[in-house]
């Protein structure tokens, strides 16, 4: 429940291998076919095998590099690789982006592996809390269907809303944008999960520029990379005011969405003609900003549960008291 939305450690390390081995092909002179091919041919049945597998098929029905893993879905590339690979395409420089991508991918890795690892004893203190506080109620009652209802059915209600936060989150649901500005309100989780949003946008309009895609073109693309609703809900609307001659600077200060470090120094960039360069530096700020966040709310998670753990426990304490002192109450009457 605590890390809605989060991919596992051992899959983006496995995605990680796999662009670092295309990269290393590619700048070793292959072409992307026979490095597929090569990666095709493993004999581990793991998602990058599929992978590799069905964008050597796109190719070979005469798609472009980007078209063909654009074809494969969601389910096997995001935003963010599109953007990167597209303009990798473009641009001639097909293997350093994805020694881009492999970086991205080991750095989530790592930063989510420590997140969840903090995460699981609170977790498992939770389960076991939830089946012993209402204990000493069941002894005394001997009611099996009260005492499943408030432990099996606390953590039944707990599953079942994070089910739906997860189903709610995916890219076609309606009501992501509703989630997302929802879980912006969760302290340090919301502004993470902001932060590589930016960080992901700024990766990918660095990359579409040097490509030589026109920053009013980029953008858009960029956008839909960031994985956020919000940002991409905001970049559609600025096609009327990019053709009345507004910059993209003048825009992304009057949207309200981006944070202000990114406002100015975007601005800053476009004006001075550094705009590549100080995209690099912020997607990278970005990244080390929003993976700070989450250590620290995987960090504080752990103790404000101990300390809904610990209400839970007093408040079953007192209850069991009230009940005695109840009984003893009425025997003193009689």
């Amino acid at each position: 429940v605590i890390m809605i939305g989060f991919p596992a450690p051992a899959d983006l390390r496995r995605r990680a291998l796999f662009c670092s081995q295309l990269s290393t092909m590619l700048e070793a002179g292959l072409a992307l076919p026979r490095s597929l091919q090569t990666l095709a041919g493993s004999a581990s049945d793991t998602p990058e095998r599929r992978l590799a597998t069905r964008w050597l098929d796109g190719l070979g029905a005469g798609l472009t590099c980007a078209d063909a893993l654009e074809g494969l879905g969601g389910r096997f590339a995001d935003g963010l690789d599109l953007a990167l690979v597209r303009a990798g395409e473009q641009s001639g420089r097909l293997d350093q982006m994805f020694a881009l991508l492999a970086r991205h991918y080991h750095a989530r890795a790592d930063n989510l592996a420590v997140i969840f690892q903090s995460s699981v004893y609170p977790l498992l203190v939770l389960h076991v809390t939830a089946f012993i506080a209402p204990l000493p109620a069941f002894v005394r009652t001997g009611n099996g269907v009260a005492y499943l209802a408030r432990s099996a059915g606390v953590l039944a209600l707990l599953y079942a809303g994070g089910a739906a936060a997860v189903w709610a989150c995916r890219p076609w649901h309606p009501w992501r944008g509703w989630v997302e500005r929802m879980g912006m309100r969760v302290p340090l989780l919301g502004p993470a999960r902001a932060d590589l949003a930016v960080s992901r946008l700024a990766w990918s309009l660095e990359a579409l520029l040097l490509a030589g895609v026109v920053v009013t073109e980029a953008w858009p693309i960029a956008a839909r990379a960031s994985g956020s609703p919000v940002i991409e809900s905001a970049v559609s609307r600025w096609r009327a005011n990019l053709d009345a001659g507004a910059t993209p600077a003048e825009l992304v200060t009057a949207s309200g969405i981006f944070p202000e470090g990114f406002v100015g120094s975007y601005a800053a960039g476009e004006a001075s003609g550094r705009l590549e360069q100080e995209l690099g530096r912020l997607a990278r700020w970005h990244e080390e900003e929003g993976f700070r966040r989450l250590r620290l709310f995987a960090m504080w998670s752990p103790r404000v549960l101990y300390a809904l753990v610990c209400a839970w426990v007093v408040l079953e304490i007192v209850s069991i008291a009230s009940g005695y002192f109840s009984v003893l109450g009425q025997l003193l009457e009689e």
